[in-house]
């Protein structure tokens, strides 16, 4: 099997790139890491051999740039379930598999109103901003979906499917932003939500994301350039 490499972005601000690589990590899959951020020299210079896309993450077999590339995360998870059918990427059984793809999928093509105002800001902490009606009803939705999951498939387990899989990965970034909008949570969700923060994967991310200085404007709605 050809080396792994994973093409991401800033660890603040790149939720897409937190999915595929907590899946990752999290499985014990083997990997090399390649970090290009936005609005850098290195991005403008790499990312066109880097990404096929221009986008990230990139999963690269062999070389980046000269491998074999599979972009968009979830287009990763399934070639991570293929290359690695030992790794438990989804789970084993076909029933929950299927709702966790299902889930993957829904959340990959809706929930704009929450992905739009309340952007992955791992660093920064701003309570109450992007609440918006539409984006407490993408939160109230999204809860039940797990609220329901979690009952018919992982009540054996603090994850929606019991133990962690790719379905958990996927909604990392969405845990994360609660903390930085201090979204109120009932009590189930809010232990599902520090199962996720606490997986070893998600605190070291986390950690190296606290260690970023680089400020994206368009990451940022809801801070001024810092002065310096």
């Amino acid at each position: 099997m050809l080396p792994l490499t994973l093409v991401i972005a800033n660890k603040n601000y790149s939720s897409w790139s937190l999915r595929a690589w907590l899946a990752m990590t999290e499985a014990g899959i083997p990997f090399a890491e390649r970090m290009v951020k936005f609005d850098s020299a290195d991005w403008a210079t790499n990312i066109a051999t880097l990404s096929p896309t221009r986008l990230v993450p990139v999963l690269w077999e062999g070389e980046p740039s000269d491998g074999l590339a599979t972009f968009d995360t979830v287009a990763i998870l399934e070639r991570l379930h293929e290359l690695h059918p030992e790794a438990a990427i989804w789970p084993s059984d076909a029933a929950a598999r299927t709702r966790a793809r299902s889930l993957v999928a829904d959340f990959h093509a809706g929930y704009q109103a929450l992905r739009s105002a309340m952007p992955m800001n791992i660093r920064s902490r701003h309570p109450g901003k992007g609440s918006t009606p539409e984006v407490r009803d993408d939160i109230n939705r999204l809860t039940a979906s797990w609220r329901r999951t979690h009952a018919q498939f992982g009540a054996d387990g603090a994850f929606l499917f019991g133990t962690f899989c790719a379905a958990d990965a996927y909604f990392a970034p969405v845990v994360s932003r609660f903390v930085t909008y201090a979204v109120e949570l009932d009590a189930d969700i809010r232990a599902y939500q520090q199962a996720v923060l606490g997986t070893p994967g998600m605190r070291a991310w986390a950690e190296a994301a606290l260690r970023e200085r680089e400020f994206v404007p368009m990451d940022e709605p809801y801070a001024d350039p810092p002065s310096d």
